[in-house]
C-alpha cells in the first residue's frame, strides 16, 4: 500500500510539472521576446533623443593656414545621434588671422561642426572687425577654407558708408568680398559717407 501511494504521490507530482513546465514556459518564451523587443526600441528611441547639455563651453583651433578661431557659448546641445555637432546657444567667435586681423561674430544660436571646425550661424549675426560691422540673419564660416558666408538682410555699416544686400562673400586671406542680391532684378543698396 505504501508503494501504491508513493507511485500516486509520484505521478501526481510529475503532472504537476509537466503541467507547469508546458504551459508557462511557452507564454514566458513568447513574453520574453516581446519584453526584449520594446525594450530595444525603446533603449533606440533614448539614445537617438538623449542628448548632453554643457554649459560655458569653449573650442579653440587653428587651420593649416594659421588662422586661429574660440569660440564660446552659453549652452551646447550634443546630441547622441550627431555626436559631431554642438548646437550652441548664445554664441561668441573670435577669429585671429595669419595678418594679426581679429574678427568677432556674435549669434544667437550656432549648430559647430567638431571635425571639420565650420559653424553655422542664425539670429541675430552680428561681425565686427575694427570700425566694420556686419548683421544678418545667417552666417556661415568655414574655417578650413577662411570663407564667410553672411546672407539673408546683410546690412554692412563702415567707415566710408553703408551696404544693405542679401548675401556676402568674404575671402578672408584675399581680403575680398562678393556682394549679390538673391532676385536679380534688385540692386545692392549703397549709401557713402562724406
Amino acid at each position: 500500500m505504501k508503494k501504491n501511494r508513493v507511485i500516486q504521490f509520484s505521478l501526481v507530482i510529475a503532472i504537476i510539472i509537466l503541467f507547469f513546465t508546458t504551459y508557462y514556459s511557452g507564454n514566458k518564451d513568447k513574453i520574453d521576446e516581446a519584453n526584449k523587443n520594446s525594450s530595444t526600441e525603446n533603449a533606440s528611441k533614448l539614445t537617438e533623443e538623449t542628448s548632453d547639455i554643457i554649459e560655458n563651453v569653449n573650442y579653440a583651433g587653428t587651420n593649416n593656414r594659421g588662422t586661429f578661431f574660440e569660440l564660446n557659448a552659453a549652452i551646447a546641445e550634443i546630441r547622441r545621434d550627431k555626436p559631431n555637432l554642438s548646437q550652441l546657444q548664445d554664441v561668441f567667435v573670435i577669429i585671429r588671422l595669419k595678418n594679426l586681423r581679429t574678427i568677432h561674430i556674435r549669434s544667437d544660436k550656432a549648430i559647430f561642426n567638431k571635425i571639420s571646425n565650420d559653424c553655422e550661424f542664425f539670429g541675430n549675426v552680428k561681425i565686427t572687425e575694427q570700425d566694420n560691422i556686419i548683421t544678418s540673419d545667417n552666417l556661415n564660416y568655414y574655417n578650413s577654407k577662411n570663407f564667410l558666408q553672411a546672407y539673408n538682410n546683410v546690412e554692412y555699416n563702415g567707415m566710408k558708408g553703408a551696404l544693405f544686400a542679401d548675401k556676402v562673400d568674404v575671402d578672408l586671406l584675399k581680403n575680398e568680398a562678393n556682394i549679390f542680391m538673391f532676385n536679380k532684378n534688385d540692386k545692392v543698396k549703397v549709401k557713402y559717407k562724406n
